[in-house]
């Protein structure tokens, strides 16, 4: 009977201690063993590993996939004392779970410091910068794409170093202002809007004034060129009635003196009009001796 008893205690302790010995790594963990609480090696591949039995080696497990964490709205202030309201997150992952054991041994405590850590140093950055390099209509004073990124480079490097996590990125979420500053806020907006307005129609009407320079000075061009034009058709045309009065005059004279007396009453008679002439004035002789004209 006492051998039967020993053989089953033998039998559960070496259960005991293959089952304790063995431990199997999930794909998406990795697990850091300790010996007697201190960290003596990583196991990163998946699959099944063997250490000492407890209590002599045990086994924590983390998580190596990357995590999310989002930060608490945080009011910061800039270079040029303006107020920001900054929401971002975190992107990381466990790669020393050794220093992760040893310096935080959670993931409460990791989430803890690395909200610390992500806040302050964009509470640093954002200090360095005026707040026309976050928001602005300016693509080369728009600087916050490589904030972030320089955010990212520095959290990284110290969270490496004292927390075994690798910083992925960190990213903003929103940027606002405090709600006592909207007013504020607004009223620089409007202002800046009538700014550029008042620059539009300033630009807009020097332009209008010299189109409309341009415009006068080819009409007054057109102008003195049609006058000339006109000048020169009105000579030609006087030249051309000259002549055809001087050919007419040659070809009959009695007719040429006969158009010209009647163009001379038309100018000089009219309805109230009272000429006190001799009889034989040399006007009045067609009224008193009309010309004949041969019958045909």
């Amino acid at each position: 009977m006492k051998k039967l008893l020993w053989t089953l205690a033998v039998v559960v302790l070496l259960g005991y201690l293959g089952i304790s010995s063995a431990l199997v790594v999930p794909e998406t963990h990795m697990a850091m063993v300790t010996q007697f609480g201190k960290p003596t090696r990583a196991i990163h591949q998946a699959g099944l590993a063997f250490k000492w039995p407890d209590p002599i080696e045990t086994a924590v497990f983390f998580d190596k996939r990357q995590q999310l964490l989002s930060l608490e709205p945080t009011e910061l202030v800039t270079l040029d004392r303006r107020n920001l309201v900054v929401s971002a997150f975190v992107v990381w992952r466990i790669v020393d779970p050794g220093q992760f054991l040893t310096s935080l041994r959670s993931m409460d405590t990791a989430e803890q410091r690395l909200s610390s850590l992500a806040s302050s140093e964009i509470g640093a950055a954002l200090a360095a910068r005026p707040i026309t390099q976050v928001f602005t209509l300016n693509e080369q004073d728009f600087q916050l794409t490589e904030m972030f990124e320089q955010i990212s480079r520095s959290a990284n490097r110290i969270a490496e170093r004292e927390l075994g996590i690798e910083v992925v990125t960190v990213r903003p979420n929103r940027f606002g202002f405090p709600k006592q500053n909207l007013l504020a806020i607004y009223k620089r907006m409007e202002s800046e809007r009538d700014r550029i307005a008042r620059q539009y129609r300033a630009e807009g009407q020097e332009q209008a004034a010299t189109l409309r320079a341009e415009t006068e000075r080819e009409v007054r061009q057109m102008r003195a060129q049609a006058q000339r034009e006109a000048q020169a058709l009105i000579g030609q045309s006087e030249a051309e009635a000259a002549r055809r009065y001087a050919d007419a005059y040659q070809t009959n004279a009695d007719y040429y003196r006969f158009i010209r007396t009647l163009e001379a009453y038309n100018q000089i008679l009219g309805e109230e009009t009272r000429l006190v002439l001799s009889a034989e004035s040399p006007l009045f002789d067609l009224l008193f001796n009309p010309p004949e004209f041969d019958q045909p």
